[in-house]
C-alpha cells in the first residue's frame, strides 16, 4: 500500500509540453492503481481525514443525507464490495443494477460494486420496458432500488422485474421495510459485512471490465458500454492532471449518476485526487429548486469547483445570487455539448467565474480532451488530450487520411481509457478499428498548440445540395442576438437541395424577440448563403436529454413536421388543419403520419405528388373538420361540432380551432364572434386518452404550448367574442369561455375548471384568466373542489352575463352580435383594446408561460398517474 498514489497532479499542466512532459516518464510511475479499489487505499492513506462524499436530501445545505471521510469513503465501499461478493457478484459473473436517483447510500455501493465485479446505473426515466430490456441484455443478477417512500417512480417501474428477468437473483431495497418476498432490505443485507477488509482478492488486471453504462438510445435499445478498471483509472488521472484536481476541491456535482459525467468528471476524478464531491440532491440539477439554491450551496459549502451542461449553465446564469459569497471558485466546468459562445460569455460577466470546457464521452470514460485548470481557458476550446492518449483528425470522407493543421474534420481518439468495444460486437462497426481508434462522431480540428476545438455532430451537419453546413456556425451568430436565450439549427427536408437549414429559438425571459431583426443579422454575418436558414422558430424551450443535452433528434422531428405544414399552407390554404406524428421504421427511415382536417381528395393527391421526391415515408389520412364557421354580414359563428364526444379539446379539434380562428381574423368588415358548442356540451375539457399517450411519447408538453397559444388567439381577436354556452363546459372548455368577451349559458349549462380530480394542472391559462374574471376566493373554489357549478350560479358569481332557455341561446348571441354590428367598428375595437390591456401585459404572459413550467415538473407526479388510471377504467380516483 506504501506506493499507492492518488491521481492529484504530478505537475503543473498550462501546456501541451507539460503533458509531454508527465508522458516522459513510464505509465506506472504515475498511476499504480491496477483496480479502483487501489484508489480509495491511497486516498485513505494520504488524505482519510478529509472529506470525500456528502449527498444532500434537498438543496438546503443542512439537510445532509450522508457525509464521509476518504476513511470512512473506503470503509463503506469495503462493505458494499463484500456484500456483493456474497451475493454472487464477480468479474465473470453477473451483473448489479442501479435504478434509483443519487440517494445517500448510492455512491459507495456503486463503487463496491464495481470492486466486487460489474456495475449498472440505469436511466431511471427509461420506461420499464426499457429497463427490463437493459437488465435482461445486461445479464444483471442483482438489483438495486429505492423503497416508495424514496421514489416511487422507481419503486413502480421495478415492479415485476423479478419475473421479467431470468437472470435476476436478488432484489436490494435502499431504505425498505416490510417488502415482498423477492426484495430484500438493503441495511439488512448490509449487516453482516466487514468494513475493515475485503474478505476477497480483488482483480489485478486492469483490463476487467468493472462498469456497463448505456448511451442516450433514441429509438430501440440503448448500446450497452463495458468499461473497465483501467479505462476509468486513466480518466480519473486525465482529469487530475489537466484540471488539476487534488485534495483542497470542494466539487458539486451536477450530473446524474447514470451518465459518465456524474461518475466520472466529477465524481471518481475528484474522490480519486483526494478531494471532496457535493451531490447537491437526488435529482442532481433536474429540480427547480436547486438551481435556485445552487449559489447559496457553493457559499455553504465554498466550493472550489461547479459544474453542469450548456442548458445548465445558462439555468444558473439566470439563479445567480450576486448577495451570494463565491469567492471560493476556481473554475466552472461545462461539457456534454459543444458551449454557445453567448452562454459562456453572459455566465462569465454575470457571475465572475471562468469557464473551463471538458470533452468526453461515454466510450472514453468521460475524459478526451481538458482545459487545464490551471492555465487561461480559451472560449469555444474545450483543451488538451490526456496524458498518454492520442488524438487526431481524420477527414468525414476518408477516415484513414489525417486532416492538416486546423483543418476541419473527424475526431478520433486512442488511449487507455478508451473502451475495447460494445457489448453487441456488431455495433463497433464504423466506430472502433484494430488499431484502437475511437471515432466519436463529433467534427472539430486542432491548434497549432494541440488545444482541440469542436464544431458540431458528423450527424447534425446539414447537407444542402451537397454543401456540408456546421449547424454550430448558424447558432455562434443567432446567440449572438440580445433577446436570444439559446438557439439550434437543424436540417428540414427540400424537394430542390435534399435538406435546407432552419433555426428553433427561444427568446430570453420577458423579451418579445424581433425576427426580422434576427434574420437580419443572420444574412449580415453569415457569409455562406446556404447557411442563412429557410425558417426561423420560436419555441418555449429546445428539448433536452435526461442530462441536459439538447435533443436535434426531436428538433429535426419537428423540421419534418415545419416542412408538411408548409405544403399543406401553399396547396391547400388555411381552411385545412394538420395533426402530424414522426416515428421512425426498423431501418431508421422516418414515417410520417399525418391527418388533415378538412383537406379534399384533390389536394390529398396534389400533396402525396409534391411529398414524394422526400426521404421520409409520408402517410396522408383525411379527416371531417371538427369546427363550422359560418359568416354573414360582419358576424363569424364558430360550432365545436364533435358531439358524439362532447367536443372534446382533442389535438384535431385544436388544430381545426387554430385555422378557424386565422380564418376568421381574415373576414373583411368583422364585427363580431359567436363561439357556441353542438349538442348537450360546449366542451367536456381535453381528451384523456390522448393526453395519457402523449404522456407516455414524452409530447404532452408541447401539445399542451400549443394548445394554450390556440385558446390565446381567441382573446386576441380584435371584435368582441360572445361565447354561448350551451351546455357542460368543463377544464379545457372553460378555458376556453375564459378568453370570450360576453357568456351567455343555457338554463342546464354547468361550468366547471376540474383538473383536480383527476391529478392534472390547467395549462390553457385559468389560473390567470379565472381569478380576472370572478376574483380569487370564487376562483379558489373551483379549483380546489373541482366541482361543477349551475348557470345561476355562475350568473351570481359574475362569470356569465345572462341565462336563457336552449332553444333562445343562439338567437340572443345573434341578436348581442347585430346590436355590436350597428356601432362603430373602429370604436369597438380600441375599446376592446382598452378594456383588455392584460393581451399584452408581460407578467401576464410570464404566468402563462408558468403554467406550463409547472407542468412539466408534475409530469413524474404520483397523483397524475392514479387520475389517468382512474379515468380509464372509468373510476373516480383514490388520493
Amino acid at each position: 500500500m506504501t506506493g499507492l498514489k492518488t491521481t492529484r497532479p504530478v505537475m503543473r499542466v498550462q501546456s501541451i509540453q507539460d503533458v509531454q512532459s508527465i508522458e516522459a516518464q513510464p505509465y506506472e510511475t504515475h498511476v499504480t492503481a491496477s483496480n479502483l479499489y487501489d484508489l480509495f487505499r491511497a486516498t485513505a492513506q494520504h488524505c482519510g481525514d478529509l472529506q470525500a462524499l456528502t449527498v444532500l436530501r434537498s438543496p438546503d445545505p443542512k439537510d445532509v443525507g450522508i457525509s464521509l471521510t476518504h476513511s470512512e469513503l473506503l470503509q463503506a465501499i469495503t462493505g458494499a464490495a463484500n456484500l456483493f461478493r456474497g451475493l454472487g457478484l464477480a468479474p465473470d459473473k453477473g451483473v448489479a443494477a442501479f435504478l434509483t436517483p443519487t440517494l445517500p447510500d448510492l455512491p459507495a455501493l456503486l463503487l463496491g460494486a464495481q470492486v466486487a465485479g460489474v456495475a449498472s446505473t440505469l436511466n431511471y426515466l427509461l420506461s420499464p420496458e426499457a429497463i427490463a430490456d437493459l437488465l435482461i441484455a445486461e445479464n444483471a443478477t442483482i438489483l438495486v432500488i429505492p423503497a416508495a417512500h424514496l421514489d416511487q417512480t422507481c419503486w413502480d417501474k421495478a415492479q415485476g422485474l423479478y419475473q421479467k428477468v431470468p437472470s435476476l437473483r436478488h432484489v436490494l431495497v435502499i431504505g425498505g421495510t416490510d417488502l415482498p418476498t423477492e426484495f430484500t432490505a438493503l441495511s439488512q443485507a448490509l449487516m453482516p459485512c466487514a468494513r475493515d477488509a475485503l474478505n476477497f482478492i480483488p482483480t489485478s488486471d486492469p483490463d476487467t471490465v468493472c462498469a456497463l453504462f448505456h448511451t442516450g438510445g433514441t429509438t430501440g435499445r440503448p448500446k450497452l458500454v463495458p468499461l473497465t478498471h483501467g479505462n476509468q483509472i486513466h480518466a480519473a488521472f486525465g482529469f487530475g492532471q489537466v484540471f488539476g484536481y487534488d485534495e483542497t476541491d470542494t466539487v458539486i456535482n451536477g450530473f446524474p449518476f447514470f451518465h459518465v459525467g456524474g461518475t466520472m468528471t466529477t465524481g471518481l476524478a475528484v474522490i480519486a485526487a483526494g478531494g471532496h464531491m457535493i451531490v447537491p440532491s437526488p435529482y442532481a440539477l433536474r429540480p427547480p429548486e436547486v438551481l435556485q439554491s445552487y449559489w447559496h450551496l457553493v457559499e455553504s459549502f465554498a466550493a472550489t469547483v461547479v459544474s453542469g451542461v450548456p442548458t445548465s449553465i445558462a439555468s444558473m446564469t439566470q439563479a445567480w445570487q450576486p448577495e451570494c459569497n463565491v469567492s471560493s471558485i476556481r473554475m466552472a466546468v461545462t461539457g456534454g455539448a459543444v458551449l454557445p459562445t453567448t452562454v459562456a460569455t453572459h455566465f462569465q460577466e454575470t457571475t465572475g467565474v471562468r469557464l473551463f470546457e471538458t470533452y468526453g464521452m461515454t466510450e472514453t470514460a468521460a475524459a478526451i480532451a481538458f482545459t487545464p485548470g490551471q492555465g487561461n481557458p480559451i472560449l469555444g476550446c474545450v483543451g488538451l488530450r490526456a496524458p498518454y492518449s492520442q488524438t487526431r483528425i481524420v477527414h468525414v470522407d476518408a477516415t484513414d487520411t489525417e486532416c492538416g493543421p486546423e483543418q476541419s474534420g473527424l475526431v478520433q481518439v486512442r488511449g487507455p481509457q478508451v473502451f475495447s468495444g460494445y457489448l453487441e460486437a456488431d455495433q463497433n462497426a464504423g466506430v472502433l478499428d484494430e488499431s484502437g481508434w475511437l471515432t466519436t462522431g463529433d467534427i472539430g480540428y486542432l491548434t497549432s498548440d494541440e488545444r482541440l476545438v469542436l464544431t458540431g455532430r458528423e450527424k447534425d451537419l446539414i447537407v444542402r445540395s451537397g454543401h456540408n453546413i456546421d449547424p454550430s456556425a448558424i447558432e455562434d451568430v443567432a446567440n449572438r442576438h440580445p433577446d436570444v436565450q439559446i438557439s439550434a439549427a437543424v436540417g428540414m427536408p427540400d424537394q430542390y437541395a435534399g435538406e435546407v437549414p432552419v433555426l428553433f429559438v427561444v427568446a430570453k425571459p420577458d423579451t418579445t424577440l424581433n425576427l426580422a431583426d434576427l434574420h437580419e443579422m443572420l444574412v449580415a454575418e453569415l457569409h455562406e448563403p446556404p447557411a442563412r436558414p429557410r425558417r426561423i422558430l420560436v419555441v418555449d424551450a429546445l428539448p433536452e436529454t435526461a442530462v441536459g443535452k439538447i435533443f436535434k433528434p426531436a428538433l429535426r422531428e419537428q423540421a419534418i413536421i415545419e416542412k408538411l405544414r408548409s405544403e399543406v399552407a401553399q396547396l391547400c390554404g388555411t381552411s385545412v388543419s394538420l395533426d402530424v406524428s414522426v416515428q421512425t421504421d426498423t431501418q431508421k427511415r422516418a414515417q410520417v403520419q399525418a391527418k388533415l382536417t378538412g383537406a379534399t381528395k384533390d389536394q390529398i393527391a396534389a400533396l402525396t405528388e409534391t411529398l414524394a421526391s422526400l426521404p421520409q415515408t409520408y402517410h396522408l389520412m383525411p379527416v371531417a373538420p371538427c369546427i363550422r364557421l359560418g359568416e354573414s354580414e360582419g358576424v363569424a359563428v364558430l360550432t365545436l361540432d364533435r358531439p358524439d364526444t362532447l367536443n372534446a379539446a382533442s389535438n384535431a379539434l385544436m388544430h381545426s380551432l387554430e385555422v378557424r380562428l386565422h380564418e376568421v381574423a381574415a373576414i373583411p368588415n368583422l364585427r363580431a364572434v359567436i363561439l357556441t358548442g353542438k349538442g348537450r356540451a360546449f366542451c367536456a375539457g381535453g381528451d384523456l386518452i390522448e393526453f395519457g399517450e402523449e404522456l407516455e411519447a414524452g409530447t404532452l408538453i408541447e401539445t399542451l404550448s400549443y394548445n394554450q397559444r390556440v385558446i390565446t388567439m381567441i382573446e386576441e381577436l380584435p371584435v368582441p367574442v360572445i361565447g354561448a354556452v350551451n351546455g357542460i363546459a368543463v377544464a379545457g372548455g372553460l378555458e376556453i369561455l375564459l378568453c370570450c368577451d360576453i357568456l351567455l349559458a343555457s338554463e342546464d349549462a354547468r361550468l366547471s375548471d376540474g383538473h383536480a380530480k383527476f391529478g392534472i394542472l390547467p395549462a390553457g391559462g385559468a389560473t390567470v384568466r379565472l381569478a380576472e374574471r370572478i376574483g380569487p376566493a370564487r376562483a379558489a373554489q373551483l379549483f380546489y373542489t373541482a366541482e361543477a357549478i349551475d348557470a345561476q350560479t355562475a350568473l351570481n358569481w359574475g362569470l356569465i352575463n345572462e341565462i336563457l332557455p336552449q332553444e333562445h341561446l343562439l338567437d340572443r348571441a345573434q341578436e348581442l352580435a347585430r346590436k355590436i354590428s350597428k356601432n362603430s367598428p373602429e370604436a369597438i375595437r380600441k375599446i376592446k383594446q382598452l378594456t383588455n390591456p392584460n393581451v399584452d401585459n408581460q407578467l401576464r404572459k410570464t404566468r402563462l408561460r408558468k403554467e406550463i413550467s409547472a407542468f412539466v415538473t408534475h409530469l413524474e407526479s404520483d397523483d397524475l398517474k392514479k387520475g389517468l388510471c382512474a379515468f380509464g377504467e372509468k373510476r373516480l380516483p383514490k388520493y
